[in-house]
């Protein structure tokens, strides 16, 4: 099956629930931020997670009548394969992924969708930019060395909808940082350290774009 295929079959959008208990642990400034989903859909997750932020909206997707939506909605959105797009780097402040669940079969061994899709995209995000993930609790571990990379001050929370606990899902928040090589190690067990904590608006604070 080709890629674009899967990640049509892949599409699992946010339950708005789960939406607003993002948005909760969110703090915007007062200036304007860009946020990016490179795998809109409607884009309508995006869009929770922002309510009443001040923030310029950016989408990749796939599907043509999902980007229409996204497009009418008022969010910038690119119609096409993420793959197939390319931005500056250190371009937007928050990066919202939900990426398909599947993998890739290639000459490199099976890569799942949700490292490909981090990998191709953590660039984007600035120093100090917030990274939002949402994926099923067990394939954290698929992407621990790339964040680790990458990024800093992990909190993970387990989302509680029953269309979420159907896929084991949690919400990973972490901060975009230059690692030291002498830090990455401790930073690769971070992102699966300890017991997942459920979503809470008044835990830890809140996560600021910069």
């Amino acid at each position: 099956m080709r890629n674009v295929a899967r990640i049509k079959l892949g599409y699992y959008p946010l339950p708005p629930s789960e939406g607003v208990r993002i948005r909760r642990l969110l703090k915007f400034p007062t200036e304007a931020a860009s946020v990016l989903d490179p795998c809109a859909g409607t884009g309508a997750a995006l869009e929770q997670i922002t309510n009443a932020a001040m923030a310029d909206h950016y989408a990749v997707e796939l599907d043509a009548e999902r980007a229409r939506q996204a497009q009418t909605a008022g969010i910038k959105t690119i119609q096409g394969n993420l793959f197939d797009v390319h931005s500056k780097v250190e371009r937007f402040s928050l990066l919202y992924l939900n990426p398909p669940y599947d993998s890739e079969v290639g000459s490199s061994g099976n890569k799942r969708m949700e490292f490909l899709f981090l990998r191709h995209t953590c660039r984007w995000l600035v120093s100090g930019g917030v990274l939002v993930m949402v994926v099923p609790h067990g394939r954290l571990g698929d992407c621990e060395s790339l964040l680790a990379e990458a990024f800093t001050d992990f909190r993970v929370y387990r989302l509680t909808d029953p269309e979420s606990e159907r896929f084991d899902q949690v919400v990973l928040f972490a901060v975009r940082a230059r690692i030291k090589a002498t830090a990455f190690e401790t930073n690769r067990q971070k992102p699966n350290q300890g017991d997942v904590e459920e979503p809470s608006p008044a835990a830890h604070g809140g996560r600021n774009p910069q």
